[in-house]
């Protein structure tokens, strides 16, 4: 062995990994955590352990290790920000190490494969458990040619993997359902599958079977959480039925990587787009599905990953959950790169790839794969440079509440509100939106329906305080920060509760007023806006921008000298 050659190799993949962990430092020190991050850290910091294990699960809809482990800092008083960044680096630079010092790739892949989209930037620069899910997804990768010779170190893998997320669970249990049926296979040629219990592969099995059981039972939704298919208004059968769904489906390959129909608030409606990317889609469901059958590993690619996509294009998903499929095709990929021989092209590309002789029509294709291949990291770079110039949440709101002292304030803050726009065209509701909010109490649609919980601002600026700044947020559980993923409650009687307070002192985000106060009790009273917070979130190409203002009750303007009324008559307009 030529010791030089393999110093200077780890050398490199030392840089590449360090390289990487220095980037994402790098851009967590701009970006500030949005809701999904914030209302991590609050119920690891709020909630009793009990309730991490049998309340929280039901309404977060995923296992709470990743709960767990930020209670160790969040509940021991270490700093927000830097704890919940440092412990989504740790994970994410092993992942990386992972792959770049233990994978089968040829080394530009290795080396390119971190700074792809949501290996770096969705997985590494937003803290969630999916850097946990990188890191199982590898070590079930590496452990698992020698399965069948130390069944414990595959199945420990794959249980870590359902301990991240609740698609972590789908994969591996499609996973051992293939490996379980390969185990009968093999018991039966040799006749021996009345000793099944007693085969050491067995009871690993029935070990990884009772976890993902008990998770399932603990992440089944409770009967009034809230999720994003809550407002479709379909039902599965309809979903089954529906052409988009299936569209949903078809793409999700294309979409894991280089797609763009995908969007911060789900996918576009761009038919020329969508049409190329069903194209785009149907090609990797049918290469892929081509490759693993050469190589013999088509059920093990092709059940777990169909289980996820159903899960994702007929009940529920969102745009983060994409990168997943990413990662079960670098599993796949991985495991056939790591068999004898390594991975083994089907003939019909092979053929394929002759009968393309014309000089154009050969560098169209490859310049068109060129393209594909390196748009995922065109995104990482994109939305980093978002995220470092921009907002990519409404925290300076919390840095105006402290530095003028108005913690113990009467703030009132916006809920999610259903209006009734069904008669409204988009340059109506715009002009609503944008230029009567300009102060409160104010004219607004019909509303169809109040949801006092969801206050998911209330759960982005909480972390920043130790107490409940806000005198509407969790009215009847006012020492939980977190935001409760409730929507079906009797909206009266939190709406008497909130009235019982008197009138607010402060607002945070465009407030229906008139719902929770009389008309007498309005009459003369004005909340005007003195501060705008615009942010955006990123998302590969796209954003979406938002804004949330700060308002302030007129009588108490000259108390607060440091306010000035903006957005004021002098046309202002935000």
């Amino acid at each position: 062995m030529d010791v030089s050659k393999d110093k200077k190799r780890n050398g490199i993949g030392l840089s590449v990994l360090l390289l990487y962990a220095a980037l994402i430092a790098f851009i967590d020190f701009f970006h500030e955590p949005w809701f999904d991050e914030t209302q991590a850290w609050l119920i690891a910091r709020c909630a009793s352990y009990k309730e991490i294990f049998t309340y929280i699960p039901h309404y977060e809809g995923h296992p709470p290790l990743w709960h767990l482990i930020l209670s160790v800092f969040a509940k021991n008083g270490a700093p927000f920000e830097l704890s919940l960044k440092s412990v989504n680096l740790v994970f994410c630079t092993a992942a990386m190490a992972l792959l770049i010092f233990r994978s089968p790739f040829p080394k530009p892949v290795r080396y390119l494969l971190p700074f792809t989209y949501f290996f770096f930037y969705h997985y590494g620069v937003y803290c969630r458990p999916y850097s946990m899910t990188m890191f199982a997804v590898f070590l079930a990768a590496i452990t698992f040619r020698e399965r069948n010779v130390h069944p414990w170190r595959y199945i420990l893998a794959l249980v870590f993997l359902c301990l991240t997320t609740a698609f972590g669970i789908m994969i591996s249990g499609g996973l051992c359902i293939v490996w379980t049926c390969e185990i009968i296979a093999e018991l039966l040629r040799s006749k021996k599958l009345c000793y099944f219990w007693k085969d050491k592969r067995f009871y690993p099995l029935c070990f990884i079977l009772a976890v993902a059981v008990t998770l399932i039972l603990m992440i089944i939704p409770a009967n009034d959480c809230y999720y994003g298919g809550v407002d479709s208004g379909l039902s599965l059968k309809e979903r089954l039925l529906s052409l988009r769904s299936w569209c949903d489906f078809l793409v999700m390959p294309f979409e894991s990587w280089s797609g763009v129909i995908v969007g911060v608030n789900g996918f576009k409606d761009m038919p020329v787009l969508i049409v190329f990317e069903a194209v785009c889609g149907a090609v990797m469901w049918f290469g892929i599905s081509a490759i693993t059958l050469k190589n013999r590993k088509f059920f093990v690619f092709f059940l777990p990953y169909t289980l996820m996509c159903g899960f994702m294009s007929f009940k529920y998903s969102s745009s983060h959950h994409l990168g997943i499929g990413g990662l079960v095709h670098v599993f796949v990929f991985w495991i056939m790169a790591d068999q004898e021989g390594g991975i083994v092209i089907p003939d019909i590309m092979k053929k394929m790839n002759m009968k393309v002789k014309t000089p154009l029509i050969r560098k169209l294709v490859y310049g068109t794969a060129g393209v594909i291949c390196i748009a995922p990291i065109a995104y990482s770079v994109g939305a980093s440079v978002g995220d470092i110039k921009g907002n990519c949440s409404p925290k300076p709101l919390a840095d105006t509440i402290k530095e003028n002292h108005l913690e113990d304030k009467k703030i009132f803050i916006k809920w999610t509100v259903l209006y009734d726009n069904s008669e409204k065209n988009p340059e109506e509701i715009l002009d609503k939106y944008i230029f009567s909010f300009m102060e409160m109490p104010s004219p607004h649609d019909v509303i169809l329906e109040n949801r006092t919980y969801l206050i998911g601002i209330a759960a982005i600026l909480q972390p920043y305080f130790e107490k409940n700044i806000f005198m509407n947020f969790n009215v009847d559980c006012p020492d939980d920060l977190y935001m409760h993923y409730k929507y079906k409650e009797d909206s009266d009687i939190v709406f008497a509760e909130w009235h019982k307070k008197g009138l607010p002192d402060f607002i945070i985000g465009y407030c229906p007023l008139d719902e929770v106060y009389s008309e007498e009790e309005l009459e003369g009273v004005r909340y005007l806006p003195i501060q705008v917070v615009k942010y955006s979130l990123f998302y590969k190409l796209d954003s979406s921008p938002g804004y949330e203002r700060l308002y302030i009750r007129e009588d108490l303007l000259d108390e607060y000298p440091q306010f000035k009324w903006i957005d004021d008559q002098a046309e202002n307009h935000y």
